[in-house]
């Protein structure tokens, strides 16, 4: 249970740092040109089309490591644990976790990153910064040799000899595949010494799956809709194959040749020697100028020097960073939530699943997170420095004690966040035509009453112009009412109504608003659909 443990947080660390590699990548036509007026063309198309692509299969690397992060978790259930979401903040110093050299940090996605992605994924006894021999073991198929054949004949000799240098929460192991082969070989000596019926004892209830192992597959309540494929475990049988997706998936050790290409080391290495092409030119200005471990606040666990740390100071900036950690902690509430005993119907069940995958991971925390990586970090608005998604805890992610009570908690948590959203989109009615006293409820529209990333460079290409007037026309025929938190928090805050009249919103701004009416909506329905869930 322990090592279990210690893997379903790995994952959900390397997780969290390929994401935040993956949406620090340019991907609009606009960030092609340097300055807003087009003088300098920094990216060509197809670089920028490059680009699109790395972080297009940083983010399947990223979304795999969810599914793996799943099944340590069934892995968990079936002997009768308890899941886990927990995990150290990062930055953390590279010692963490000995000699394993996995250093938690969130860093844009250039080429050392890259690199540090790389050796996390590599096989046992590779060096993938030898020149060819990443490439090889990427190639092998070529060859005609079968995939053991080249595996022995790179890595002759490297059996793991003498201590671990590892021993986190009595877990001793030197890397992830490492740890993976102990946890193997743990459910195979245990099962023969107790008996699978005796090892086995979790609920089958309890099992999270989907995809093509489902009997759900291609239904609406499959987890295949969100990309993600897993596997119940039930049995030793089970057990085994889950821990070797896996292992395959991340460093290929005996997948078949013609997957190979797809696994999570061959993709990174394809990605970096694609960025240590004409002389590393688009490694240095494919990813925006995001800071290295943005943070709202110095969370207490940091063992990293505070020199690793950076904190946000833009104060607008810092509250859509503080929604991001707020919306990310609630996620993993209803993750932690659909993996305990605590859910009794597979219609409770579903349910869960959809208000965690969706909307929350696809429509808050991915989003902003992406807008994150385009807002500046520090209070002197300078563009050149942009923020990113911190990933913070402020705490061990702990289920509600109280379970008649849970699901008002929780409706409590996204009220919560309907407030934050309305606080950074705060609205002031424009007055009528005819009356020169702002109405309560506007007859004629109204405005943002605070968006402070109007001036920003990006919002001043025609492109962008152009898309920010379609976006506002949508919004502003919508009927609204200006709520009295909007009014009195904001009151003298943002540009006069003449200037607003003829320049629409930022889209930093129309993003967030569009996430505030979503999350106003989930908190409607928590409300009418889900108050009661769980009290049957």
């Amino acid at each position: 249970m322990d090592a279990l443990r210690l893997a379903a947080e790995l994952e959900h660390g390397l997780m969290c740092q390929y994401l935040f590699a993956a949406y620090s990548l340019k991907r609009y036509p606009y960030e092609r040109f340097d300055g807003s007026k087009k003088k300098k063309e920094v990216l060509s198309e197809a670089e920028l089309e490059r680009v699109r692509r790395w972080a297009m299969k940083v983010t399947l690397i990223a979304r795999q490591e969810m599914e793996h992060l799943g099944l340590a978790l069934n892995l968990l259930s079936s002997i009768g644990g308890t899941p886990s979401f927990s995990r150290p903040n990062m930055p953390q110093r590279l010692e963490y976790y000995g000699e394993a050299k996995i250093k938690l940090e969130l860093t844009t996605c250039d080429l050392d990153t890259i690199k540090r992605f790389q050796k996390f994924e590599a096989p046992n006894g590779l060096d993938p910064d030898k020149p060819g021999e990443a490439k090889a073991w990427c190639e092998r198929m070529k060859g005609g040799a079968s995939p053991e054949q080249v595996y022995d004949a790179i890595s002759a000799g490297e059996a793991l000899e003498g201590a671990p240098h590892v021993d986190l929460y009595g877990v001793p192991f030197q890397d992830v595949q490492e740890l993976y082969e102990a946890i193997d070989r743990g459910f195979t000596e245990v099962s023969a010494s107790i008996g699978e019926a005796s090892l086995f004892i979790g609920k089958k209830e309890n099992q999270i799956y989907g995809g093509p192992p489902s009997p759900l597959y291609g239904s609406m309540n499959d987890l295949n809709q969100y990309g993600l494929s897993l596997i119940a475990v039930t049995d030793l049988a089970s057990a085994r194959k889950a821990i070797r997706t896996i292992v395959e998936q991340g460093e290929g050790i005996k997948v078949p040749p013609s997957y190979l290409a797809h696994t999570h080391f061959c993709l990174f290495t394809e990605i970096r020697a694609e960025m240590e092409a004409n002389r590393g030119r688009l490694a240095t200005i494919g990813a925006r100028p995001v800071v290295r471990n943005p943070m709202t606040r110095l969370q207490p666990d940091v063992t990293a020097p505070a020199s690793e740390v950076t904190l946000l100071t833009n104060k607008d900036t810092l509250a859509v960073a503080e929604l991001f950690n707020q919306c990310y902690e609630v996620m993993l509430l209803l993750l932690l939530y659909l993996y305990s005993d605590q859910v009794k119907t597979e219609d409770q069940q579903n349910g869960l699943m959809d208000a965690a995958f969706f909307p929350f991971m696809t429509m808050f925390v991915r989003p902003l997170a992406e807008i994150l990586t385009e807002l500046p970090a520090f209070a002197n608005n300078d563009p050149s420095t942009t923020a990113g998604p911190g990933f913070e805890l402020a705490g061990d992610v702990v289920l509600f004690p109280n379970l008649e009570q849970t699901w008002s908690l929780f409706q409590e948590r996204i009220d919560a966040l309907v407030l934050g959203f309305r606080v950074i989109t705060a609205r002031r009615a424009l007055p009528s035509p005819d009356e020169s006293i702002e109405p309560v409820r506007p007859k004629w529209g109204w405005v943002p009453a605070h968006d402070p990333w109007l001036k920003l460079p990006s919002q001043q290409f025609e492109e962008v112009r152009h898309e920010r007037k379609q976006l506002w026309n949508k919004v502003k025929q919508e009927g609204t009412t200006i709520q009295p938190d909007e009014v009195a928090s904001n009151a003298g805050v943002g540009i006069s109504f003449s200037e607003r009249a003829d320049d629409p919103p930022s889209l930093p701004w129309l993003r967030l608003y569009y996430l505030r009416q979503n999350m106003e909506r989930l908190a409607s329905d928590w409300q009418q659909n889900w108050l009661n869930v769980g009290r049957e």
